[in-house]
C-alpha cells in the first residue's frame, strides 16, 4: 500500500502541476517533522484541499474522511485500504442512525501512537468561500485524548496549514499553500485535566486562528468579494513590479486585509469601483496596464492555432463532464484533474501517432512530445497576451469616449 501511496503521490503531483498554473509554498520547512502529527486545514475546495496541503509531507498521511465516501461497499474497500478513516458528521447521520465516531477516535489514537501523521480538514464541511469558518473540534479532541492516554509524553504535533484559491473550480487558476510553526497541545493539559471540553474548545479556537492566520482569510463571509477584488488590485500593482517576488506580494496583501478588515469606507469604495468597472465593460487589469506586448500576437498567432487545436479537446472534455454530471461546484476542480489525468496523457499518445505516421521515426515521434506540450503554454501565454489587449483597448476607448477614466480606490498595499 506504500507503494500505491507512493504512485497516486506521482499522480497528484502531476495533476496539480498541470491544473494550477501557479502554486506558492510558503513554509515548507514546516512540512519536514518527524513523530506523530496532526495537519489541519481550512477547507475551501473539496478533495484538493488534502493533496495541496498534503503534497509536501513526506510521511503517509491517514485521512479522516467523511462517512458518505463509505456507504457503497466498493468506495468503502477502496478508502479503507488508501489510508482513510471515516468519521460521521452530523449532516452524513440519517434519521434513525446512531452517531458514533468511537472507532474513528480510537483508529485516530493508535495512529499516533504507532508515529503516524493525520490530516483533518478542521471546517468538517467544504465551502468555497475565504472566510475560515468556525472548526471542529474532532482535531483537539485527538491531539489532547492520545498525549491523556501518554501521559502528556507522546509528543503529538499539530501542523496548521493555510489554502487560498484564487478561483477553487477553474483549470489554470492560483492556490498559496502556507504551513505554519507547529502546534503542541501540552500546553493545554492543565486545563484538560480539570475541564476537558473547554479545553478542547479553547484548543479548537487557537487552531482556528492560526490557520485564518495562514489564509487571505475575509473574516465574515460577506467580505469574500472585497478580498477577491484586492487580491485583483494587489496582482496587478504588486506582481507585475517584477522587483516584487510572488511571496513577498502575498505577504502585503494578507497584512493590509488584516489591518483593514474594518473599514467599510474602503469596502464600499471598491465595491463601487468594481461595479463601475462591470456596467461598462471594463477590468481593473485593462484600467492600470500601461502597455501590452502586442507584437508577439503576431509572432506567436501560428503556434497559437496549433496549440490551441490540439489542447482543445482535452482541456474541453473535462469541463463537459462537470457539465454533465450536474454536481455540487466544488467538485469540479476534483473532476476535472482526474478527467485531465486520462484525457492529457491520451492526448499526447495521440500526438505520438501522428508523428510516428508522418514521419516514420520514433526518435521523431518522442521528440513531439516536448513540443506538444510547449505548445500548450504558447497557446495560454497567446490568450492572456490577447485578453489584456482587449481590456487595456477598451479601457482607452472609454476614456476618449467619456473623457474620463474611471479611478480606482487609492490603497496602498505595501
Amino acid at each position: 500500500m506504500r507503494l500505491v501511496y507512493a504512485f497516486f503521490k506521482v499522480l497528484t503531483w502531476a495533476g496539480l502541476t498541470v491544473f494550477y498554473k501557479k502554486r506558492l509554498i510558503l513554509g515548507r520547512g514546516y512540512a519536514r517533522f518527524d513523530g506523530p502529527a496532526i495537519v489541519v486545514c481550512n477547507h475551501p475546495c473539496t478533495l484538493m484541499d488534502p493533496l495541496n496541503a498534503g503534497l509536501q509531507i513526506r510521511q503517509e498521511m491517514y485521512f479522516l474522511a467523511n462517512y458518505g465516501l463509505f456507504k457503497h461497499p466498493v468506495s468503502a474497500w477502496f478508502f479503507s485500504r488508501l489510508f482513510c478513516i471515516p468519521v460521521k458528521r452530523k449532516e452524513d447521520v440519517e434519521e434513525g442512525e446512531s452517531r458514533d465516531n468511537e472507532a474513528a477516535f480510537e483508529a485516530s489514537f493508535q495512529h499516533l501512537e504507532r508515529q503516524g501523521v493525520l490530516f483533518i480538514a478542521a471546517e468538517g464541511v467544504s465551502w468555497m468561500n475565504r472566510y475560515v469558518r468556525p472548526f471542529k473540534t474532532g482535531a483537539a479532541r485527538i491531539a489532547l485524548g492520545a498525549e491523556r492516554r501518554h501521559q502528556w509524553a507522546l509528543g503529538v504535533k499539530i501542523i496548521p496549514v493555510g489554502l487560498s484559491y484564487e478561483s477553487p473550480r477553474l483549470f489554470r487558476k492560483r492556490v498559496i499553500v502556507e504551513y505554519g510553526a507547529p502546534i503542541d497541545p501540552k500546553p493545554w493539559a492543565e486545563s484538560y485535566l480539570k475541564n476537558p471540553e473547554q479545553a478542547v474548545e479553547d484548543l479548537t479556537d487557537f487552531l482556528r486562528a492560526r490557520v485564518a492566520a495562514l489564509t487571505l482569510d475575509s473574516r465574515q463571509e460577506s467580505r469574500d468579494v472585497w478580498v477577491d477584488q484586492m487580491e485583483i488590485m494587489a496582482r496587478q500593482d504588486l506582481e507585475k513590479k517584477q522587483e516584487i517576488p510572488a511571496p513577498q506580494a502575498y505577504f502585503r496583501l494578507k497584512s493590509f486585509l488584516q489591518q483593514n478588515a474594518d473599514n467599510e469606507l474602503l469596502v464600499q469604495k471598491t465595491a463601487t469601483y468594481f461595479e463601475k468597472l462591470k456596467t461598462a465593460g471594463l477590468t481593473h487589469q485593462g484600467l492600470s496596464s500601461t502597455s501590452v506586448p502586442a507584437w508577439q500576437l503576431i509572432f506567436l498567432w501560428p503556434f497559437f492555432l496549433l496549440g490551441y487545436a490540439f489542447w482543445f479537446l482535452p482541456c474541453y472534455l473535462p469541463f463537459l463532464l462537470c457539465k454533465k454530471m450536474n454536481i455540487y461546484p466544488g467538485y469540479d476542480s476534483n473532476i476535472k484533474m482526474l478527467a485531465g489525468l486520462v484525457t492529457f496523457p491520451l492526448a499526447l499518445w495521440g500526438g505520438w501517432e501522428l508523428v510516428f505516421a508522418l514521419g516514420g521515426h520514433s526518435w521523431m515521434a518522442w521528440l513531439s512530445l516536448p513540443v506538444w506540450i510547449g505548445l500548450g503554454y504558447v497557446a495560454e501565454y497567446f490568450m492572456e497576451v490577447w485578453e489584456l489587449w482587449r481590456e487595456v483597448r477598451n479601457a482607452r476607448a472609454y476614456a476618449q469616449k467619456h473623457g474620463v477614466r474611471i479611478a480606482a480606490p487609492e490603497v496602498t498595499i505595501d
